[in-house]
């Protein structure tokens, strides 16, 4: 009996050994979890103070373009650590403050456009060189909305003929680097990125049985770069819809993208213009005059956004009225040519 008391007691503090050891070992375990998370909660909190953006905002100055009012616009960032890639986008509805944008340290450019555009079409985003506006292939019939079955002549066959092109004006800012210590302001300036073209026909006779009506010009650009507003060297038409202001007056106002590429200031773009009619009695009459000398003259357009030309009796015929006028062949287009001199 004395042998088995001994033994038991020996168990029981084998047993209480074991116990102190296990606890021990749990306690040292939960130590090393809480320690780990309290280094990583310091870690995050030194990674979350240490500030690694600078804050920005686009300011617009509208100097070279006193009387734009677009609603909206967007401003593409470009790293120039990283050009080639595609550029941060931020879109702005023209209502201050704007909200701010977030940079890392670095050197930026900046190049702003309106986006409030349903026809202006964007390639080359890679850098702010690049840039290029443009618009889609449209046609002679779809510009001047002239409902005829006989296709519409062109006076430049091999001319594309393109869509009208929006409002549009863009600007690139100055070379911008960004540390921590400030918030910055991104200066940029718009300037029109397209040109008005006004065109009135006077002492236009028998205007009153015209029923459709509808105007071309060709030697335009073909596109435009927002960087610098260097125009593209492909040339294109466009077609654009006519009004009659009263019984022998046509005015016709349309945008394009500008004429004749800074390149080839030299050697100047053949500019024709073609008047489309269809009278009342289903004659269809085109009547084209070459207007290059009007929109290359410096003295009759001096302002390079809004070109001014006039022109002088179109002789559209009287149409055929209970047997007497002039007999015309229904189904095809007729074609005059106009002197520059009428």
């Amino acid at each position: 009996m004395k042998r088995l008391g001994r033994w038991t007691g020996v168990r029981r503090r084998m047993e209480t050994l074991c116990t102190a050891l296990i606890s021990a070992v749990a306690n040292y375990s939960l130590f090393t979890i809480i320690c780990s998370l309290f280094m990583s909660c310091e870690y995050k909190d030194l990674c979350y103070d240490h500030n690694h953006w600078a804050l920005a905002t686009p300011a617009f100055d509208w100097s070279k373009a006193p009387s734009a009012n677009p609603k909206s616009m967007t401003v593409l960032v470009y790293d120039k650590a990283s050009l080639g890639s595609e550029p941060e986008r931020y879109d702005y509805r023209l209502v201050p403050p704007y909200p701010e944008i977030r940079l890392t340290p670095g050197d930026y450019q900046a190049l702003t456009y309106n986006n409030d555009t349903e026809t202006i079409l964007l390639r080359g985003l890679e850098e702010p060189s690049t840039v290029e506006a443009y618009t889609r292939t449209s046609s002679i019939e779809e510009g001047t909305m002239i409902d005829t079955r006989a296709q519409m002549p062109r006076a430049a066959g091999n001319e594309p003929v393109i869509l009208e092109p929006d409002f549009l004006w863009a600007g690139l800012s100055e070379d911008i680097h960004i540390s921590l210590d400030s918030l910055y302001k991104i200066k940029m300036m718009p300037e029109p990125r397209f040109v008005e073209i006004d065109i009135t026909v006077k002492n236009v006779p028998n205007l009153k049985y015209v029923g459709q009506m509808g105007g071309a010009l060709t030697g335009l650009a073909a596109s435009i770069f927002l960087e610098t507003g260097k125009l593209s060297e492909n040339t294109a038409t466009q077609a654009f819809t006519c009004e009659a202001v009263d019984g022998s007056t046509i005015h016709m106002k349309f945008r394009c993208f500008g004429h004749c590429p800074y390149h080839a200031e030299e050697n100047k773009n053949q500019h024709v213009f073609t008047l489309y009619a269809v009278l009342a009695d289903g004659s269809k009459w085109y009547y084209t005059q070459d207007v290059s000398e009007q929109m290359h003259d410096p003295e009759t357009n001096p302002d390079e956004y809004n070109l001014y030309l006039e022109l002088d009796e179109l002789p559209i015929p009287k149409p055929i009225v209970n047997g007497s006028g002039f007999q015309p062949t229904i189904d095809d287009w007729q074609g005059v040519e106009i002197d520059v001199g009428m």
